[in-house]
């Protein structure tokens, strides 16, 4: 008997470590998946790496706008997490935390409230290739992930285009009269046109390319149609560009060349009336340059603007200084005169140790704040935790 159980034990014990064989083999001879493999970033679905985690969308055109905001020289960096009908923006990957350390300092320095998290990373696509697939073609796989009932817009895809992004950086738009201005507009969004020396009386425009305006006072809302491609049921958006003859105030005529482009929704002014620029004139004749300088600085501190000056209301952040945030709160134009005032906002980032900074005017003599000065003025010389500080820089402007 004990003959022949022997061989029945052993056959039991040669089928466990046949089992135990298979079961690591399982994890240790399985070939890893290539980098990038099905538009994915991961060395292996169970490995968890840091990551910095910018925030969590159920739109792209919502994550888009805060994919623009990442630095520089993190956007090769910079991933898309799909889960659901969820998008997470995430920078970096490292299995050590301290490696992505400098990332999540970066972005919190912007404003950009990151958090580091430890995930797996194996459902991420490089940002880069995933917003520009998603402007031509819609995001990847998107029937087999998003129910039949729902679709997700549109991303602005424009806004990635260098030149565009240089346009709508420099704020709202302001066009003289008698001179053809070329201005971009959304094909997708409602546009706004608005002219501050009176009603809008007329517009005349070519309504077969495919546009539709409503005047109310002095604005204007201007909307390139939408179409659906017959064959595939995609929508077809405007890309003809088209003329807009605009009249208002004193019967005064603005041409303008309208582009429709995939952005947000656009504002348009319509500055500069000849009396208005009559009577800029009128207020600086006979002082010498100093002291127009000096004029446009003290009306713009009272808040003592001429009705005649153009006002453009930015109010955009700008990160430049470690310790100090600064906004461009807007800009006063004299048209006719060739100049033009920045005002700025100054106050201590909440991260900042320090609880009073001594200024100068020098500090601000930098090319991201200005490329043509002619004067430079500070509200106080010292910026103090809890009492912001206003500078107004004066500078060039071409009409």
């Amino acid at each position: 008997m004990r003959l022949k159980n022997r061989p029945l034990r052993i056959k039991r014990l040669a089928t466990w470590c046949l089992i135990v064989l298979c079961l690591c083999g399982e994890t240790a001879f399985a070939s890893p998946l290539p980098a990038g493999q099905g538009g994915h970033l991961s060395e292996s679905p169970a490995i968890e790496k840091y990551t910095v985690q910018l925030g969590t969308f159920r739109t792209v055109p919502a994550m888009s706008d805060l994919y623009l905001q990442v630095p520089m020289k993190y956007v090769k960096k910079t991933l898309v997490c799909h889960s659901g009908v969820h998008y997470t923006l995430r920078c970096g990957a490292s299995v050590k935390k301290d490696a992505i350390n400098p990332i999540f300092k970066r972005c919190n320095n912007l404003g950009l409230k990151p958090i580091i998290v430890k995930a797996d990373l194996s459902s991420c696509s490089p940002a880069e290739s995933f917003f520009r697939s998603y402007g031509k073609k819609g995001p990847r796989n998107q029937r087999t992930q998003l129910p039949v009932t729902t679709r997700e817009p549109p991303a602005y895809a424009d806004l990635l285009d260098p030149g565009v992004r240089s346009y709508l950086k420099a704020g709202q738009v302001s066009v003289l009269p008698e001179a053809t201005t070329k201005v971009l507009l959304s094909n997708r969004d409602v546009n706004r046109i608005t002219c501050i020396s009176g009603p809008i009386k007329d517009i005349i425009y070519s309504k077969e390319k495919g546009i539709t305006v409503k005047t109310d006072g002095n604005n204007a809302f201007v909307k390139f149609l939408i179409s659906r491609n017959p064959e595939s049921g995609e929508m077809v958006y405007s890309k003809i560009p088209s003329e807009l003859y605009v009249v208002c105030g004193h019967d005064t005529v603005y041409t303008l060349i309208a582009s429709p482009r995939n952005i947000p929704a656009q504002a348009v002014q319509l500055a500069g009336h000849k009396k208005e620029i009559k009577k800029n004139l009128s207020l600086f004749e006979g002082l010498s340059f100093e002291k127009k300088v000096l004029l446009l600085v003290k009306d713009t501190y009272r808040d003592a603007i001429p009705d005649s000056f153009t006002v453009q209301y930015l109010n955009k952040p700008l990160n430049i200084f470690r310790n100090i945030a600064l906004s461009l709160k807007r800009k006063i134009i004299a048209d006719g005169e060739g100049l033009q005032v920045k005002e700025f906002l100054l106050a201590l980032k909440p991260t900042s140790t320090k609880q009073k900074i001594q200024l100068t005017e020098k500090f601000f003599l930098l090319p991201e704040l200005t490329r043509n000065p002619v004067g430079i003025s500070l509200e106080h010389m010292t910026l103090e935790r809890g009492h912001p500080v206003r500078l107004f820089i004066v500078e060039r402007h071409v009409d």
